[in-house]
């Protein structure tokens, strides 16, 4: 148990996880204020999810490279980025189609049930991804 709790202290208690979840949170009202937007132009709830979500990203690779990875925006990683938020996208617009759904949960709060899961699935996606394909010409942490 005692390796378990040490591995998520070094995994998700440090610097890099904050500056992840603060741009995370911003990330989060934007995807959540074009959700509301959609769905209240009637558009499905599924699909206001994905593309509330996917509208967002372009703010949150910006921040992420500069303040959470220290990399310079590349046309690689611009490319290999929205990659890691298959996961989460998915996760998100599937849980917002069962709380509406199956739960008969309100439209307009249903993705925000979501985040305890698809935040911490992203940022592992996320690291995975930068630190695979991002560019290698700036400072490491």
């Amino acid at each position: 148990m005692q390796k378990i709790w040490q591995m998520i202290k070094t995994k998700f208690l440090n610097k890099q996880f904050l500056s992840f979840g603060l741009i995370g949170a911003c990330n989060t009202l934007i995807s959540q204020g074009l959700y509301m937007l959609f769905v209240l132009q009637s558009v499905e709830v599924g699909i206001a999810s994905i593309l509330g979500d996917v509208l967002s990203m372009v703010f949150s690779y910006f921040m992420n490279m500069h303040f959470t990875y220290h990399k310079k925006p590349s046309w690689k990683s611009a490319v290999t980025f929205p990659l890691s938020y298959i996961p989460g996208i998915l996760i998100s617009a599937l849980m917002v189609i069962v709380v509406v759904n199956l739960f008969h949960g309100p439209e307009l709060w249903a993705k925000l049930i979501a985040l305890p899961i698809y935040i911490p699935l992203n940022f592992l996606c996320m690291n995975f991804i930068v630190k695979k394909f991002g560019s290698k010409d700036t400072k490491e942490q």
